[in-house]
């Protein structure tokens, strides 16, 4: 995945800018059963809770205290106290009742806080959950525990608490510095207390800081997104994720207020990724997958590195193959034979975890064939490869219509330049990973008949 600057032709955007999955799961989430319930769950739950390897942990706190225009996220608006306590009240019940199904398996080697904002909880609050977490689980010494937080919610006895509870990693949606686009979009974060909160968490002995950017955001510029580049670049993260601006006025209301015309697309939207790309390969970040960069002494490029790399729904992940159990309203949960998702009406989430313990309303078991095409979508994703020899080696036989598919397919996506030959399979080029998942979507049986509800490529 290295340094060349690829040619993508007008052309190549035309065709490829396709509505496709992110893939942070296989089987993609609007592909599950509405029939899978809690008790389907709770029977996954129970045949992994013999398992040795320790955990992954995400806890979902919806709330914050704006919406900002641009968002996607499954957030709650909120100043109210109570409605934060009384939530507290049920995702700690999920907990309890959580572990008591995973019991005796408990050791957890990656915590994270996601939202929402997780530090619109008050400093008791964080302190009362993080309490109930580590009473049920072993949260292992050596885990990466890492919350999402908003400069202008986040207190540095916030901050004080996280590190009490040995938190290593923060990560900050920046999104875009720019005035204007902050503005128009009801995003106020400036970037002396960005730094300013930055560089209090690292004097107090967080490990590595993460900074979120979009682009083609609305309003966005070429001059004001350079400003915001060389601002991050000052911060200098230690990851950088890179996503693209998604825009469903049909599922999110305020989205509708956002004219069309202040929304870049195709070539004009590729240029602004490409002038973020080049911007943080300047500065010795290492891209990784189509939207990630990470400096050479972060776990991130280890992991790519030693082939551990894999994706789920906190993005690109360290800790491949562990279990993920997601707590919390809308929450999902990733076990190595199933997916489950909690429900997005507050109302039933907390009638089911007061009956069940967990909130599912829809999931998926994965059979050996959906098994073996998330390994090779993820591959091309994460590490940009598909191996012949290793998924045959895995499944025998059944790895063939996965061969026969990419014999089929990628040699034209060789004459254009996306992907490679490589010790008996293929590896993706530095323009295929910007279109990795157009790559990997040849692999996803449901993709044609669901196409239309996904984000585009560029």
């Amino acid at each position: 995945m290295g340094h060349a600057s690829p040619e993508i032709t007008i052309k190549q955007i035309e065709r490829f800018d396709l509505r496709v999955p992110r893939y942070t799961s296989y089987p993609p989430v609007p592909n599950w059963q509405m029939e899978f319930t809690p008790e389907d769950h709770i029977s996954e739950l129970k045949k992994i809770s013999n398992s040795r390897d320790p955990l992954s942990i995400y806890a979902h706190i919806p709330f914050c205290v704006r919406r900002c225009l641009f968002c996607a996220c499954n957030v709650l608006i909120t100043k109210r106290k109570d409605r934060v306590e009384r939530y507290l009240k049920f995702i700690t019940q999920e907990i309890t009742r959580t572990a008591g199904y995973l019991n005796p398996r408990n050791e957890v080697i990656q915590l994270h806080f996601g939202g929402g904002t997780p530090t619109h909880l008050t400093p008791d609050q964080l302190h009362h959950l993080l309490t109930k977490l580590n009473d049920e689980f072993d949260i292992l010494s050596d885990a990466e525990i890492s919350i999402e937080v908003h400069p202008s919610v986040t207190s540095y006895k916030q901050l004080d608490i996280l590190r009490d509870f040995n938190f290593n990693r923060l990560s900050l949606g920046v999104q875009d510095f720019d005035h204007n686009v902050q503005d128009r979009l009801n995003r106020h974060q400036t970037y002396d207390e960005t730094k300013d909160l930055i560089d209090y968490a690292r004097n107090i002995g967080f490990e590595g800081i993460n900074i979120d950017l979009i682009y083609g955001l609305p309003y966005q510029s070429i001059k004001g997104l350079q400003k915001t580049l060389n601002q991050v670049n000052t911060i200098s993260p230690d990851r950088i994720a890179l996503y693209s601006y998604a825009h469903f006025p049909k599922i999110f209301r305020h989205h509708r207020t956002i004219p069309l015309e202040v929304i870049a697309t195709g070539s004009e939207k590729l240029n602004l990724f490409l002038q973020a790309r080049q911007s943080f390969l300047e500065n010795e970040y290492q891209q990784i997958g189509f939207d990630h960069f990470a400096k050479k002494d972060d776990d991130l490029w280890e992991s790519f590195k030693h082939k551990t790399l894999r994706r789920n729904f906190m993005g690109y992940t360290t800790k491949s193959g562990t279990d993920l159990i997601a707590f919390g309203w809308s929450g999902i949960s990733e076990l190595q034979t199933s997916y489950a998702q909690n429900s997005k009406d507050m109302s039933e989430y907390e009638q089911l975890v007061e009956k069940y313990g967990t909130a599912t309303i829809k999931g998926h078991l994965l059979s050996e064939e959906d098994m073996i095409r998330k390994e090779v979508i993820m591959n091309l994703l994460c590490l940009g490869v598909l191996d012949y020899n290793t998924i045959t080696k895995k499944y025998g036989e059944k790895s063939q219509p996965i061969i026969e598919i990419a014999e089929t397919i990628f040699p034209d996506f060789e004459e254009i330049g996306f992907i490679q030959r490589k010790n008996g399979g293929w590896q993706n080029t530095p323009k295929g990973n910007i279109f990795a998942r157009i790559l990997a979507s040849n692999f996803d049986v449901n993709y044609e008949q669901s196409k239309h509800l996904f984000s585009r490529s560029v």
